[in-house]
């Protein structure tokens, strides 16, 4: 809601300067956004009389202009097409400044000497969307006759500041000029004056009849009839005021309909009388697939929770939300329906959000109208018809349903007040500052009745009285006191800090941190996870935003593809979020909180030594391994060759096992998926963290290191290729005795030398007694049953 100072000032006088009013009013709970300044960088802004306009000699679309600028005549080029002799126009003078820093000069056009500058009201700062049609991309000129060398500002009514209003839902009353006084009247004192709108009742008998064929869509209809109006512009303060409020002037009958609502907050209706089509009008809910035509020509097919208003058999108007085209006034109409009305919010809203039809109008049905305006806001059209259209009232109010205009009570105590706020205030102070909100009290010692108004219809309970006391009195007014220190000091959970130092752990080894969205294309989120079923939203934005994501590998690989794209070869990113699994139609989805990663080209990469890693399998192995000996998990982590998706490669892809739990996967992309999206070598992984997250770690001991030697034993043991390290790994620790204190692969071989489908695979095994240095007998009575381990599951000794 955009609220001149001019506009409020008439309503009810405050001379406070406006950063002072807009600074209460934003403490008092309503937020002003932005001051918009129409004085701010104008100077030598005049009314100019434009006495002659001749062709300019040397350029086709320039005219020299005789311009009585108050004191002298001064002769300025012009290029509007709409310049004309006998009329009243905005000139900056010579030396003037304009919004923008554009300074005015003297000029010579093509020969000719300018003396200033005949100006467009976009050049004073309005936007172009609201200038009237009849002066875009031209010259703004004066309905009225002025007197020359008048303050241009003055007479535009620009002298003028303008408080834009950001609403909380709550506070409809705010949406009009009568809400800005009554809550400057609150803030600041003083009487709230309300516009003429007392109007005589015509003489003669109306043949329209009102009827609300449903009281709960229409609650009431009221309808004045002015006859013999002229369509014209309306005057040019009606035209800046609409202007300043963000709303484009059309004709003096629509501008007086938009003049009324920013004035009581009541929307109206101008409907041509001589097109309603019958001698009724009939308001109800629309028919299931009803059809009409809306004032910007489209058809719109209606339903049946829709009110529309009808000339008994057709309808003419989308109740609340946009009037009809066949009804609608034209400057052949000289007889105006004016509507008032109160129509059920829900529908309002329902019907302007199913049509994306949002207007001034709709935006107040929906949170609800003040019955107390209704009648008001009509008068106050019909009088201005007969003032600026020339009108006459043909009649007294056509109606049908009531109007509730009787106050609602709210019973409060002082005590209650007092206990919310933490607060001393005594009885009289709460009523005074009621009062200044226009709530009237009645006070029983510490109780207090109060009358709210229906234009304050948003005061439901209690509490809504005291938030209006404490609105008012002054939030600084407040009592402060310092926080309970008993409680608990605050600190992060386990989960939090173990999170943490994964975070630190993946940046400290160069990998960036990706945020992606939840939501995913039905394609991507059955790739890299085998859970059944996929959670769907009901309206996607679009189809690659149409699901919940089961990984978040392929959001990691469209970041590399991405940075691929625009020459960044090497790439690592991880992600901590969540997947979402699906418990069927009606139940909420399970969610888990994931750790994924990525990382293709090179990494480390040192030039002056010329050293890298290359980004594999082994890479993003070492990489999740790391965080595991962060979180201290190392020894209950173990690895298995998985071919379980067709997105990894098949002979670089592991699964990863908590205590034989699988909580992952580590692979490089399978070499067709990695080319279809441009990409070369690239490994991902994916970890279940609130499986990781979970176990917890005891008390952590330390031992002193050993004085005495450790011995190690290599051996070299021939296997079938498909035999696994780690399942060697795991018979030598099964078979070794108690000083078997490590035990790795370091070495590998498949070639020449080798027989068909077999490999060799050497180990080193390390054995350690912190009590004394261990003998030949002892290590080889704890080394003879490894090797006889190790043959018994098929491995043969080199």
């Amino acid at each position: 809601m955009k609220v001149s100072r001019e506009w409020l000032n008439e309503w009810i006088p405050n001379e406070v300067p406006v950063s002072e009013l807009a600074e209460k009013i934003t403490r008092g709970g309503i937020e002003v956004d932005e001051i918009i300044d129409y004085t701010a960088e104008v100077k030598n802004l005049v009314v100019g009389y434009v006495k002659t306009v001749e062709q300019h000699p040397e350029a086709d679309r320039l005219r020299i202009c005789q311009v009585d600028t108050g004191e002298e005549t001064h002769q300025i080029i012009c290029g509007a097409p709409n310049v004309k002799a006998d009329s009243y126009v905005v000139v900056c003078k010579v030396g003037g400044r304009l919004p923008g820093g554009i300074k005015i000069k003297r000029a010579k056009l093509r020969g000719e000497v300018s003396e200033g500058m005949i100006c467009s009201l976009e050049e004073l700062g309005i936007k172009e969307d609201q200038v009237p049609a009849e002066y875009q991309n031209g010259i703004f000129m004066f309905q009225e006759e002025k007197m020359a060398g008048e303050d241009a500002l003055a007479a535009l009514l620009l002298d003028d500041q303008v408080m834009e209003f950001d609403l909380t839902p709550n506070r409809k009353d705010a949406l009009s000029m009568a809400g800005a006084a009554y809550e400057t009247r609150a803030l600041f004192g003083g009487e709230v004056a309300l516009p003429a709108h007392a109007v005589e009742d015509g003489t003669g008998s109306s043949a329209l009849e009102i009827r609300n064929a449903d009281t709960e869509a229409v609650p009431f209809y009221g309808a004045r009839i002015v006859t013999g109006v002229a369509i014209a512009p309306s005057p040019t303060w009606m035209q800046m005021r609409l202007i300043k409020a963000g709303i484009r002037p059309i004709n003096n009958v629509v501008d007086i309909s938009n003049y009324v609502l920013l004035e009581f907050g009541q929307p109206l209706h101008m409907f041509d009388r001589d097109q309603i089509g019958s001698d009724e009008i009939v308001t109800r809910y629309a028919h299931e697939n009803e059809k009409m035509t809306t004032l910007d020509g489209r058809e719109r097919k209606l339903e049946s929770g829709d009110i529309v208003i009808t000339n008994g058999s057709e309808p003419i108007a989308l109740a609340g939300v946009m009037g009809g085209e066949f009804s609608e006034v034209t400057d052949q109409t000289t007889s105006v329906v004016i509507e008032s009305a109160v129509f059920n919010p829900v529908s309002i809203r329902r019907t302007s959000g199913r049509l994306n039809l949002r207007s001034e109008a709709s935006a107040r049905f929906e949170k609800g109208v003040s019955h107390e305006f209704v009648l008001k806001a009509l008068d106050r059209a019909a009088l201005l018809l007969t003032q600026y259209a020339g009108g006459t009232v043909a009649s007294s109010v056509l109606s049908s349903g009531e109007l509730d205009v009787e106050d609602t009570t709210i019973n409060i105590t002082k005590a209650f007040i007092n206990s919310h706020l933490g607060m001393e205030l005594e009885t009289a102070e709460i009523q005074e500052t009621l009062s200044k909100l226009g709530l009237s009290t009645a006070v029983d010692g510490d109780a207090l009745e109060v009358s709210v108004p229906s234009r304050r219809d948003d005061l439901k309970i209690k509490q809504d009285i005291t938030e209006e006391v404490a609105r008012i009195y002054g939030y600084d007014a407040l009592p402060s006191s310092m926080p309970d220190t008993s409680t608990t000091s605050g600190k992060l959970t386990d989960e939090q800090k173990k999170t943490r130092t994964i975070r630190h752990q993946l940046e400290s080894l160069g990998l960036s941190q990706a945020i992606n969205y939840a939501l995913t294309s039905r394609e991507k989120a059955e790739q890299f996870n085998e859970l059944e079923g996929t959670v769907e939203l009901l309206m996607p934005m679009s189809e690659d935003h149409a699901v919940l994501r089961k990984s978040m590998i392929p959001h990691l690989v469209d970041n590399v593809v991405y940075n691929r794209n625009r020459q960044q070869k090497d790439v690592q990113f991880y992600e901590i979020g969540r997947i979402f699994q699906s418990n069927g139609t009606g139940v909420l989805p399970e969610e888990r909180e994931m750790l994924a990663g990525v990382i293709t080209g090179e990494m480390n990469r040192t030039d002056w030594l010329g050293t890298k890693v290359p980004a594999d399998f082994f890479a993003a192995k070492g990489i999740v391994e790391s965080v595991f000996a962060k979180l201290g998990l190392g020894d209950s982590i173990r690895y298995e060759q998985s071919s379980r998706f067709d997105t990894m490669h098949p002979g670089r892809t592991a699964d990863v096992l908590l205590d034989n739990e699988r909580i992952g996967t580590i692979g490089e992309l399978h070499p067709k998926y990695a080319q279809q999206n441009d990409l070369d070598r690239t490994a991902v992984f994916e970890i279940d963290l609130d499986r990781l997250l979970s176990v917890k770690q005891g008390n952590i001991f330390y031992d002193q290191l050993s004085r005495y030697p450790s011995i190690t034993r290599d051996i070299a043991l021939v296997v079938d290729r498909t035999v696994a390290a780690d399942t060697l790994v795991r018979t030598v620790e099964t078979a070794a005795g108690k000083h078997l204190v490590d035990v790795f692969v370091f070495d590998v071989y498949e070639g020449d030398n080798m027989e068909a489908g077999k490999k060799s695979v050497a180990l080193r095994l390390t054995y350690l007694n912190k009590e004394h240095t261990l003998t030949d007998e002892e290590i080889e009575k704890q080394h003879t049953p490894v090797l006889e381990a190790l043959v018994a599951n098929g491995a043969q000794i080199r």
